[in-house]
């Protein structure tokens, strides 16, 4: 998709790192964050709002609200950050085009296993992750802009 410069999943969305790595490394202008449960909390969208700097645009939609946003097409350069595969696996089944996927931050919780390094995931997070991958979407691990890409397929227990 056209200007559609990082799609990143990161289970913090926004912070420091992405703030100043990404957005200076990708240019981007614009962010968009898509989260069902971040969409309808009122106290998240403040503080997602106020972490990136003014000359920043930002949107918080939930999965539908975000489909329908990135099929108008892109006007600027923009990373869409979201939490976990599942919401990306969605978007790509309705029609939006994403290359790949640079997954930044998935932390360690219940029901997760160490997928690499500080990437965890669970069962279902690494079936959507091979769906992704099925249908031509290049998944990879890279916390920071300089850090060698590694290939998420190579890990994932099949």
């Amino acid at each position: 998709m056209e200007n559609l410069v990082l799609t990143r999943i990161d289970d913090r969305l926004i912070h420091g790192q992405v703030m100043t790595a990404w957005i200076k490394q990708k240019n981007a202008v614009q962010v968009v964050v898509a989260d069902d449960e971040v969409a309808e909390d009122d106290f998240m969208i403040n503080v997602l709002e106020m972490a990136v700097p003014d000359e920043i645009a930002i949107g918080i939609f939930n999965r539908d609200d975000a489909v329908e946003f990135m099929k108008q097409g892109l006007e600027a350069p923009t990373i869409l950050l979201v939490k976990g595969p599942e919401i990306l696996n969605y978007m790509v089944d309705q029609g939006i085009e994403i290359d790949e996927i640079d997954v930044g931050g998935m932390g360690a919780k219940e029901g997760r296993s160490v997928l690499y390094k500080n990437i965890s995931t669970n069962p279902e997070e690494n079936k959507n992750f091979l769906d992704l991958i099925q249908k031509g979407v290049n998944v990879f691990v890279q916390v920071m802009p300089q850090d060698k890409q590694v290939n998420v397929a190579e890990y994932i227990k099949k």
